[in-house]
């Protein structure tokens, strides 16, 4: 990736600092879409900044966030309120990150391969499990703040939420007159604790996790032979039922990427959910939902890759795909 540099050395001071840095990096993306039933074009682009720097101590530390997670007109996830982007620290007795990394679970297992030029967004991202401790879906949990220690060939994660839920609304920056703070919504402090084991060929991973609504266990183990890697992710959950409509139950999936050669990467992903009753999804209903893709893509060098993918989802009840090209800067 391309990166360029707005500062080196750019802050020496007397105070501890031998040196930091400010780069900006960012990625962008354009093709067409198929939804099941109409072909659309489908474009973004993304700018991020990256702060690195180290005192004379030892310590590294660093910041980034996206240009799109920075909003001061929205108080609910924005960087500069600490639920988006992340900020982190870590020298010999490991890293500590805080705002919105992934949590522990997460951090071990990770999601399957990511298909099409869209990367899954074309079908809403099935390639990504729905983990109950610092997961994009669980916003209501507030920031999120992780550790992670590597010794030898095991490493350790652990994170926690803040437990405090408050619902912004749609309250304005500055504008606070009418909006009651002490009528937050406190709610149980989400944790979860991981650990990895990262061999030469194979690795495994446990985690175990708790939140307000439950608990989830998770397992997962993969590996890579020569061009070829692929991993299995299990998820158990006991989540409580809300108003009779049921809780997932069980997530697990498999993926599998070949890498032919330098340039082509082919790979695809199974992945099914299951629910303790019948739930209404996007355009289905039932207790079992299967998830599975297939893609390709081919690097054409400078950070530029065509990509292609086809999902289909019983969540969407249909069969999406997308071919376009993609951008890192």
């Amino acid at each position: 990736m391309k990166k360029l540099l707005i500062a080196t050395t750019a802050l020496v001071m007397t105070t501890g600092v031998a040196a930091a840095e400010i780069t900006l990096s960012g990625d962008a993306r354009m093709g067409m879409i198929y939804d099941g039933e109409d072909v659309q074009f489908g474009s973004r682009v993304r700018l991020k900044f990256n702060m690195t720097g180290e005192s004379d101590t030892g310590l590294s530390y660093g910041a980034s966030f996206r240009v799109d997670q920075e909003d001061f007109n929205n108080t609910y996830r924005s960087a500069a309120f600490g639920n988006r982007g992340v900020v982190w620290i870590s020298g010999t007795y490991g890293k500590l990150s805080m705002g919105d990394p992934v949590g522990a679970a997460e951090a071990v297992h990770g999601d399957l391969f990511a298909v099409g030029y869209t990367d899954g967004a074309v079908a809403f991202d099935p390639e990504e499990f729905n983990y109950l401790v610092g997961d994009g879906a669980n916003r209501n949990q507030g920031p999120t703040v992780l550790y992670e220690y590597t010794m030898n060939q095991l490493s350790f994660f652990a994170s926690a939420t803040d437990g405090v839920a408050r619902d912004w609304g749609d309250v304005t920056r500055g504008d606070f007159d009418d909006f009651d703070f002490d009528d937050g919504d406190d709610i149980d402090a989400a944790w979860s604790l991981g650990v990895k084991y990262d061999g030469d060929q194979f690795f495994g991973g446990l985690s175990y996790s708790d939140s307000d609504i439950g608990e989830e266990i998770g397992a997962s183990i993969g590996g890579s032979w020569n061009q070829l890697s692929g991993k299995l992710v299990y998820l158990d959950y006991d989540i409580d039922e809300v108003a009779g409509t049921g809780a997932r139950d069980k997530s697990y999936g498999i993926d599998v990427v070949y890498e032919m050669d330098d340039a082509w990467t082919i790979g695809g992903f199974w992945r099914r959910d299951e629910w303790t009753a019948d739930v209404v999804a996007l355009n289905n209903t039932g207790d079992e939902f299967d998830m599975f893709g297939i893609g390709a893509q081919y690097n054409l060098g400078g950070g530029v890759t065509l990509a292609g993918g086809i999902i289909d989802s019983d969540y969407v009840d249909d069969t999406v795909a997308d071919l376009g090209v993609k951008f890192t800067f």
